[in-house]
């Protein structure tokens, strides 16, 4: 047994196993081994004397925790050290590699929580990582497929993002980051929201600031490290997903495609329940849903990075708030003046019928625009975002009837104002005489005619139209939705 002694307290360890080559053992050089600190020299918490048994050293991650590493037998471990049986799982797994004759720059990895057969073995000189030590030797790398040399890549940086203090930052993986981030940042430019990178154009700009100062002055910080580490993982996981160096151009272009075609997962719905959607989309609500069912898609369509659907949250619901504030303002307005017409003394029974019903959707309007105002409001953030667009797509009507719910303060708005016209066209009716009449009915239907004009042709002029296009709205969702399976 071997103790070491500390000012309040006696900590025991038991020895680290030996080998039959113990002397051939002790003289291996190892670079990733830090050398020991002057007496009198700063120390950090590597240093001390009493937190790693002998021939282990502890390092710490710059997020906090700790782990171990034994520079004799080239091995890394999870397991605390500081608890006998975690101590003597170590002993053995070191034992193990002891047989394995593992070569400079060859690292094996107890994974903690583990058993000592199941382990990690590492290749620092060609950065990667696998479950056998055999396929990561230097001979073997070679001898890899693209996609397994991918997968190994992608194994070794998340090593290295959760164990970046015990070895200095491989050069390579900068000229990897850069050159990704880079590629990253050029795609951002071409295809614009299309791209579906692993990494915003923003975190593009920053990561790539922050790397070309840390190769040259910050080169051997675990914090670079770990950074690095991060980085490369999610290049490599993305880079594995797509088939990186696989495939020939139309085969990438089809795979792109496929991906960025936005897919509706929402449960089919019969033709009777869209012939109704579509009626109450385009006679009682005016059309006015469209506008709200394109603007929940454009929210929902995930292309790759969180960054870019918070992006889509956010201005969905900032647009929402803005809308609806206004129409809140125009509803309060109506409703003064219908208000203002029904307190005159002479006004008809028509007209009083015409101005309650203006008055009690303009009402409506203003409430439940000051409640969806209220709501989105207070779930504006990313997380919120999940469980909207789920309850959304799977409700009994899916998007469409989501879509009508949305729609409502402009539409009772709209109704509002048909009732408050019928109400003064009404009023201008009374006690008139025949000529009379038809002077004002023919003014009201010239402007109703241009009111109208105008209208539906800036609602439709903003996409494109043809002689089919009501069909497709109609029997055209079932025939996408089978083509997209097909893909």
């Amino acid at each position: 047994m071997s103790i070491v002694a500390t000012p309040d307290s006696t900590v025991t360890y038991p020895d680290t196993p030996t080998s039959g080559r113990g002397l051939e053992l002790h003289e291996k050089k190892d670079t990733g081994c830090s050398a020991p600190p002057e007496e009198n020299g700063y120390l950090t918490v590597s240093d001390l004397r009493n937190v790693a048994p002998p021939g282990w050293t502890l390092h710490v991650n710059p997020r906090g925790h700790v782990y171990w590493r034994n520079a004799r037998f080239r091995v890394v471990v999870d397991e605390d050290l500081r608890n006998p049986v975690g101590l003597e799982k170590a002993s053995q797994f070191c034992a193990q590699c002891d047989r394995l004759d593992l070569t400079e720059g060859l690292e094996a990895h107890m994974i903690g929580g583990m058993d000592t057969s199941f382990s990690l073995f590492l290749n620092h000189n060609h950065c990667v990582a696998g479950y056998e030590v055999s396929r990561v030797r230097d001979g073997a790398v070679r001898d890899m497929s693209p996609q397994a040399l991918l997968r190994a890549r992608r194994v070794y940086w998340t090593f290295v993002n959760s164990h970046p203090s015990h070895r200095p930052c491989p050069k390579q993986g900068f000229t990897d980051a850069i050159d990704a981030l880079r590629s990253y940042y050029h795609e951002h430019i071409h295809v614009g929201s299309w791209c579906i990178a692993p990494f915003s154009k923003q975190e593009c700009e920053d990561l790539l600031d922050v790397l070309h100062r840390a190769k040259d002055d910050e080169q051997g910080l675990p914090a670079t490290a770990a950074l690095l580490g991060c980085i490369l993982r999610d290049v490599y996981s993305f880079r594995s997903a797509e088939k990186w160096g696989q495939v020939n151009r139309e085969q990438h272009r089809a795979y792109r495609s496929s991906v960025t075609r936005p897919h509706d997962f929402a449960p089919q719905q019969s033709t009777a329940t869209r012939l109704i959607l579509h009626f109450l989309i385009h006679v009682p609500f005016f059309g006015i849903p469209q506008t709200y069912l394109a603007h929940v898609r454009s929210a929902s369509e995930f292309r790759g990075h969180l960054a870019g659907l918070k992006q889509n949250w956010e201005g969905y619901t900032h647009q929402l708030v803005r809308e609806y504030s206004d129409f809140i303002l125009i509803a309060t307005v109506l409703l003064s003046a219908t208000v203002g017409l029904l307190t005159i003394n002479d006004i008809g029974q028509a007209s009083r019928v015409a101005a309650m019903l203006s008055a009690f959707a303009a009402l409506g309007s203003m409430t439940v625009g000051v409640f969806f105002v209220w709501r989105h409001q207070r779930n504006a953030r990313m997380p919120s975002s999940f469980s909207y667009l789920h309850n959304a797509r799977n409700n009994a009507l899916g998007l469409s009837g989501h879509a009508l719910l949305l729609s409502l303060p402009p539409v009772l708005l709209v109704w509002s104002i048909v009732g408050f016209a019928a109400a003064a066209l009404a009023y201008a009716l009374q006690d008139t005489t025949h000529a009379a009449t038809w002077v004002m009915f023919a003014l009201f239907v010239i402007v109703l005619v241009a009111v109208m004009a105008g209208v539906y042709t800036f609602s439709t002029i903003w996409h494109w139209q043809s002689p089919k296009s009501w069909r497709r709205g109609l029997f055209g969702s079932r025939k996408s939705r089978a083509e997209e399976s097909a893909v």
